[in-house]
C-alpha cells in the first residue's frame, strides 16, 4: 500500500459524477457508509469533501477520526483509501475548492456548511472489474439465496423499494466493516442481492482480497446508490457462508440520499 495518489487515482477522484463513499464508525465500532460525491483530491496526500446533510457522519468524526473512502468509476476501476479526518473548515482553500464545484454550485437543496479534509494514510491495490464480473456476481447471488435465507429472522427491515434497489444490477453497492487496524473499511461489493427483507447475500469473488479482514459476526453497513440517484443504507451483522458467499443479517435501514439523509426507514 502507498500513501500518495498516483495520476490515475487523482483523475478518477476528480470526477464529479464518480460514485464515492465515506465510511466512519461510532464509539461502539458500528460502521456507517454513505455516498459523498463531493469527495475530491486537494493534493496527492489530501482528500476534501463538502459537509452536506451528513449528521451521522459528522457525529462519528467527532468521536473517531479514522475513515476510509472507496470509489468505482464507470469503467469499474477503483480503490479503497484509509485516512485520518483532519477537521472542518468554514473558510479557506478547502472550502473555496469544494464550493466552486458544480455539484455544490448547482445543488437543488442547499450549500455546504463547511469542508472536511482527510489525510491519506494508505491506499489499497487498485481493482479493475469487468461487466462480466458484475453480471455473473449478481446472477450467482440470485441463484444461491437459500443459505442466506436460513438466517432470516422474518423481520421487515427492508421496505420493498429498498429491496428492489439492492436487487438492481446497474447500481453501485458498497460494504463497510471494521478492519484489523481499527478503521472502517469500505469496498464495493457489486454482487449484493436481497435474500429476505432482513438478509442480503453476496458472492465474494472477485473482491476476496479486499474482504480478508471481514470476520464472522462483524458489524457491517451496506449502501446502494442507483442511477436516479437514490441511495439507501442498511446495517447488521456478517455471516460467513463459506468460501464463495457471505450474508448480512440486517437490523436497521436508512435513507442515504436527499432530502431524508440519515432518516431510519421503519417498515411495518
Amino acid at each position: 500500500m502507498t500513501a500518495q495518489l498516483d495520476d490515475r487515482l487523482f483523475e478518477a477522484l476528480k470526477g464529479e459524477m464518480v460514485p464515492k463513499f465515506l465510511a466512519t464508525q461510532d464509539e461502539a465500532g458500528v460502521p456507517n457508509v454513505v455516498p459523498v460525491i463531493s469527495i475530491e483530491p486537494y493534493d496527492r496526500q489530501t482528500l476534501i469533501f463538502g459537509n452536506f446533510l451528513m449528521a451521522k457522519t459528522e457525529a462519528n468524526l467527532k468521536k473517531n477520526p479514522k475513515v476510509s473512502v472507496t470509489f468505482i468509476t464507470e469503467s469499474l476501476f477503483g480503490a479503497t483509501i484509509r485516512g485520518q479526518f483532519q477537521g472542518f473548515q468554514k473558510v479557506g482553500a478547502y472550502a473555496d475548492q469544494i464550493s466552486s464545484g458544480s455539484f455544490i454550485r448547482y445543488n437543488a437543496y442547499t450549500g455546504i456548511r463547511n469542508a472536511g479534509s482527510i489525510k491519506i494514510t494508505d491506499i489499497s491495490e487498485v481493482f479493475q472489474l469487468s461487466k462480466l464480473d458484475v453480471l455473473s456476481g449478481n446472477l450467482s447471488s440470485k441463484f444461491h439465496l437459500g443459505p442466506g435465507r436460513k438466517h432470516a429472522q422474518n423481520q421487515p427491515i427492508m421496505h420493498p423499494l429498498v429491496m428492489k434497489k439492492f436487487g438492481l444490477i446497474p447500481a453501485v453497492k458498497v460494504m463497510a466493516f471494521p478492519d484489523d487496524q481499527g478503521f472502517p473499511w469500505a469496498v464495493p461489493v457489486m454482487s449484493i442481492q436481497p435474500a429476505a427483507p432482513d438478509v442480503l447475500v453476496f458472492r465474494k469473488k472477485p473482491m476476496e482480497p479486499y474482504l480478508k479482514n471481514l470476520r464472522d459476526r462483524a458489524r457491517v453497513a451496506a449502501c446502494v446508490i442507483t442511477m436516479e440517484p437514490v441511495a439507501f443504507q442498511v446495517k447488521g451483522e456478517y455471516r460467513d457462508l463459506g468460501d464463495k458467499q457471505g450474508a448480512i443479517i440486517l437490523n436497521r435501514a436508512y435513507h442515504a440520499s436527499p432530502p431524508f439523509v440519515g432518516k431510519e426507514i421503519v417498515n411495518k
